[in-house]
């Protein structure tokens, strides 16, 4: 079920318990993006702060777990993120669809700020540490060790 080593045991002991493992689970994800929109806010190029203070984070409950996502509604946020015109294309920075480089433009330089706030999570183990806090607290609440 789970690639992080020893989750599988903490929520068998959890729902042993009693208690709700994907509301665990989702408070401690939560806590997890909340790490990655702070470090995105503080990447983030700032001229008004309307990116800056775009950063959100959303969670839910599915039939298969839990999700959060850190995202920003703004349109013009990918083309800070991956740049524009030639600059951003020679950047070499893969980039989702729907974001095109006009080869006719000079165009700025990528700033990221999202994808960087989202690989030191993923390189440092963060949000997977929240978790297991968020579910260790859990089951400490309803009397396990």
């Amino acid at each position: 079920m789970s690639s992080v080593e020893g989750l599988d045991e903490l929520l068998a002991t959890l729902s042993g318990l009693g208690g709700n493992v994907k509301e665990s689970a989702k408070k401690g994800l939560e806590r997890g993006a909340k790490k990655i929109q702070k470090n995105a806010k503080y990447l983030s190029p700032v001229d008004t702060g309307h990116l800056r203070n775009s950063i959100k984070i959303k969670s839910q409950i599915t039939q298969e777990g839990v999700e959060a996502q850190v995202y920003t509604n703004l349109e013009y946020a990918p083309y800070v993120e991956f740049g524009t015109g030639v600059r951003g294309a020679s950047s070499h920075m893969e980039r989702p669809e729907g974001v095109h480089y006009n080869a006719r433009w000079m165009g700025q330089k990528p700033q990221p700020f999202l994808t960087p706030a989202y690989l030191h999570a993923k390189n440092t183990g963060e949000v997977e540490q929240e978790v297991i806090k968020s579910i260790q607290q859990d089951i400490r609440k309803l009397g396990g060790k």
